[in-house]
């Protein structure tokens, strides 16, 4: 199989790591035209909240991609050594991986449904820039696609959905005896920001909050938007005012928050939610009196959940491992039956054996060769034995003359 990847993730690396390979939406489309001219033949990429990946078809099956990897990544101003600080996989353990990807068996918090929508959003773009993907690779992820959908369905790895945020909100309940909530302001459009909007809307009804945005008037769209206060981004960074309780998540290249920002908070002591990656709030020294929760710190709570879901993970797991061995025995039947060129001396053979043997009347080399053609377009998934099965049915002479040679 041909799909291989590159990527890290948590797991693997810190923050500032991964905000080196972000690719700001704005100049995605050329960033990643230039990265192909390494010699990929394509490339997907994947950034969500905790791990981006590049996602590439090999041009054969003996190619060694390590030498591309090396490269991009030295594009991005990387030394050769930073290749280790992620992984790369390739054919089955790529699409496996793909796969719990997909499935949220890889993320931060097992069972969050937001990153099966964010691979779609990748290749989806990738489709829309006119970008080139194999079939191989497309194959690939519409298995994820179809695998992350039937463990949604036949397993309980989303119930009492969560995710990254939700595990935020609650510990702001943990933390609010010390932490009192009574002001809020809430950073960007991401479907983390939504759920932070919509829960203090259900739970804290009471405590009013201000919702950010760099285009307040595309915010002012969303649905969770209605009956809140918006601000535009530009304007909080220069005058915040008063918040208990910051949650941001924006899509920003560069930190948007930093120490001189909470030094014109007026709070004695807010506290801030950074679900952004890269992050939006900067390192700040200990002597500020900001306190800060970060991804990394949900690591633990993280955990508990993985082991709440075990059961889960392993069914989930079984429907992957199914979903891998049905791909690779279509391979196996149909590894070049999508090119009729390698296929038509097999069947030309059993067409000579038609002619020679039962010459039907009426009935020309090259009508026999049409209806073999639609033959294996109808049965593009059996394999070339089933195929010489089927024809030599079919040489029964009785079916032979019933044959519709306008199918």
């Amino acid at each position: 199989m041909k799909i291989h990847l590159w990527g890290t993730d948590f797991r693997r690396s810190h923050a500032d790591f991964r905000r080196s390979l972000y690719i700001d939406p704005q100049v995605r489309a050329e960033r990643l035209k230039e990265l192909m001219t390494v010699g990929f033949t394509d490339l997907v990429y994947l950034n969500t909240c905790n791990r981006i990946e590049f996602y590439t078809s090999a041009r054969d099956y003996f190619s060694d991609t390590r030498p591309l990897w090396v490269e991009m990544l030295r594009r991005f101003g990387l030394a050769e050594d930073a290749f280790y600080s992620g992984y790369q996989l390739e054919g089955k353990s790529a699409l496996r991986h793909l796969l719990r990807v997909a499935s949220s068996l890889e993320s931060l918090v097992i069972g969050e449904p937001q990153i099966l929508g964010q691979i779609k959003d990748g290749l989806r773009w990738t489709v829309q820039q006119g970008m080139p993907i194999s079939n191989s690779l497309s194959r690939s992820f519409q298995i994820a696609f179809e695998t992350a959908k039937a463990i949604r369905a036949n397993t309980a790895i989303g119930s009492e959905s969560v995710s990254v945020a939700s595990l935020g909100m609650e510990q702001v309940e943990l933390m609010e005896v010390d932490f009192p909530l009574t002001t809020v302001a809430v950073v960007g459009r991401s479907p983390m920001s939504i759920i932070v909007v919509n829960w203090l809307k259900k739970n804290r009804p009471h405590v009013p909050f201000r919702w950010v945005n760099r285009n307040p008037e595309l915010l002012a769209q969303e649905e969770a938007a209605q009956g809140v206060e918006i601000e535009s981004l530009e304007r909080f960074i220069e005058r915040p005012g008063t918040f208990s309780h910051l949650f941001t998540a924006s899509g920003s290249p560069i930190p948007l928050f930093d120490e001189a920002f909470f030094g014109r908070v007026d709070a004695v002591s807010p506290l801030a939610f950074d679900f952004a990656e890269p992050p939006d709030v900067a390192q700040l020294p200990e002597a500020c009196r900001t306190r800060v929760v970060r991804l990394d710190d949900l690591k633990t709570v993280a955990h508990r959940n993985r082991e709440h879901r075990r059961g889960a993970v392993v069914k989930a797991e079984t429907i992957i491992d199914l979903a891998i061995r049905d791909y690779f025995q279509e391979q196996k039947e149909a590894p070049v039956l999508r090119d009729f060129s390698v296929l038509e001396p097999i069947l030309l053979g059993e067409i000579d054996r038609l002619m020679n043997e039962l010459n039907p009347a009426g009935c020309s080399r090259d009508e026999l060769r049409q209806w073999a053609e639609k033959l294996v377009k109808r049965n593009l998934h059996t394999s070339r034995m089933q195929l010489k099965s089927i024809l030599k049915t079919v040489a029964d002479s009785e079916q032979v003359q019933a044959v519709q040679w306008d199918l």
